[in-house]
């Protein structure tokens, strides 16, 4: 009986033992590694065409079923207009052969135009384009090209030199004007000598003036030194003021004044 406890005893131990061995393991449970998130590649944008300011340039092509594009090649520059019209009575179709100008700047596919119909487009950007007309083997062509207009050359002006001391001989005389009123007087007669003393030829236009008025105007040549001319005035005339000039524009140089010596007579 003893024995048979013992055994007992023993085989309890083991028992205990053993789960306890088994409770102190740790289970682990498998955790599932996540899927990796995959992105959509971006569909690139079709990056739209800067607009070009139209030039205000037009060019008429005319379509022909039998003759085809009248005339056959344009060279515009950018933002510059052809118009299409078709001047037989078929109808024709106008098509484009360019499909990424197509997409990409908006040019018909094709166009019917009966007779006497047009259509037009502003081109957008430099290129050679090439259009047909539908069921007939005619093509016409438009070369865009971004041409830069050449600057206007500057005007050469020639150095404006002043009339050196002595060069001309001037006496300007005139009767004393007769008072009429209020800034009103009336000039009778006057008279002009001019003298050239250097020996050039001088180019001139004189002019009598009489505040912002040009009362007469005489122009002439002195060939050389010692040459001159004399002239008095063709009329009489009513001036606002006594201050009367004599204006001298010598070709290739500065304008000259000289007032009006008043004296009671030009004898």
């Amino acid at each position: 009986m003893t024995r048979f406890k013992s055994i007992i005893f023993i085989t309890v131990i083991c028992s205990a033992v053993l789960l306890s061995g088994c409770l102190g393991e740790k289970v682990t449970t498998p955790v599932p590694t996540p899927t990796p998130a995959v992105t959509a590649a971006a569909t690139p944008l079709e990056t739209p065409l800067p607009m070009v300011t139209p030039t205000g340039n037009k060019t008429l092509v005319k379509l022909d079923s039998r003759r085809g594009f009248v005339p056959d090649t344009q060279t515009i520059n950018t933002g510059d207009e052809i118009i299409w019209e078709n001047s037989e009575v078929e109808t024709v179709t106008l098509v484009s052969k360019d499909r990424l100008l197509i997409s990409n700047d908006g040019l018909y596919d094709n166009e019917t135009l009966p007779y006497g119909r047009r259509t037009s487009y502003v081109f957008q950007k430099p290129g050679n384009y090439t259009f047909y007309l539908d069921k007939i083997n005619l093509n016409g062509t438009v070369i865009v090209g971004s041409f830069v207009a050449a600057p206007a050359p500057t005007p050469q002006v020639s150095a404006i030199k002043k009339l050196a001391p002595g060069t001309l001989y001037v006496s300007a005389r005139m009767l004393k004007p007769a008072y009429w009123g209020p800034e009103k007087y009336e000039l009778e007669s006057l008279k002009v000598s001019i003298t050239n003393q250097r020996n050039i030829p001088l180019s001139i236009k004189a002019q009598i003036i009489n505040g912002e008025q040009i009362l007469e105007e005489n122009s002439f040549t002195l060939k050389r030194d010692g040459s001159g001319t004399e002239f008095a005035n063709e009329k009489r005339h009513f001036i606002n003021s006594t201050n009367v000039t004599l204006r001298l524009l010598v070709q290739g140089y500065e304008t000259t004044e000289y007032n009006f010596t008043e004296v009671s007579s030009l004898n």
